[in-house]
């Protein structure tokens, strides 16, 4: 049974240019009860996300929106969000996804809230062959997560982060030996980057995905290494986080 305090979390919801798919984000967050705050952070939008947001939050006191008038990356966002939490449990999902109920995220909260882990990652399930197989072996790059952020507040550099935040939490874990778990959301996909660009454009964007997952990696590596002589061996199997599963 959760007290009061324990049963509180904040969500947080980095958009970018998100104004046709954030409601399917935004009507299941806003039917769970355990939520204190729905915190969206447009980073730098030019559609119509901050409107739709705001529609929201005229029927939902818990809805806010802070906006950045430039964009700063993922990273940026999410931490903007998190300094604007006021619980230790929050709850970080993307934009952009299909499928989602409140009964995911509430599956997602429950074994951070009852502290049976500081993080929870979700996985994607029986949703879209292209998104099944990338969560079956890029699940350490969810960014649908539950996490106690007290555990994590000192990680270094995540605000710059960008694309590589997933990864710096991922180390953060794996440093600190803190217990992560995965918790599978059947049905459950998203827009994939390809389909909202076209050109070479989206081809881009996805180098400079991987580009900072990498230099986020070599970066807290070397840093590591520069404190303790050598670098760790969970550095060198790039932080593969040694997950609980929920189901196999």
């Amino acid at each position: 049974m959760l007290d009061a305090n324990q049963a509180m979390a904040t969500a947080v919801v980095p958009a970018y240019n998100e104004a046709n798919h954030i409601q399917r984000v935004l009507d299941p967050l806003c039917s769970v009860a355990q939520l204190k705050h729905i915190i969206v952070v447009d980073d730098g939008s030019v559609d119509d996300t901050a409107v739709v947001v705001e529609a929201y939050a005229a029927q939902d006191d818990r809805v806010g929106l802070i906006r950045l008038e430039h964009n700063q990356g993922k990273g940026g966002a999410v931490m903007a969000g998190i300094q604007a939490s006021a619980t230790d449990v929050v709850v970080l999902l993307d934009a952009d996804l299909i499928n989602l109920r409140a009964d995911h995220i509430r599956a997602l909260m429950q074994p951070v809230q009852q502290r049976q882990c500081a993080m929870t990652l979700g996985i994607f399930r029986h949703g879209r062959q292209q998104t099944n197989v990338s969560h079956r072996y890029f699940y350490f790059l969810s960014g649908q997560r539950c996490l106690r952020w007290s555990a994590f507040r000192h990680t270094a550099g995540l605000r710059d982060a960008r694309w590589g935040i997933e990864m710096g939490l991922n180390l953060a874990a794996r440093q600190q030996k803190l217990a992560v778990q995965q918790v599978p959301w059947d049905g459950v996909t998203h827009t994939m980057r390809l389909e909202k660009m076209s050109g070479l454009r989206k081809y881009w964007t996805y180098a400079e995905m991987w580009a900072d997952i990498v230099k986020f990696s070599a970066s807290y590596s070397f840093k590591l290494w520069a404190a303790n002589g050598r670098s760790p061996k969970w550095v060198r199997q790039f932080a593969h986080l040694p997950v609980k599963l929920s189901d196999r």
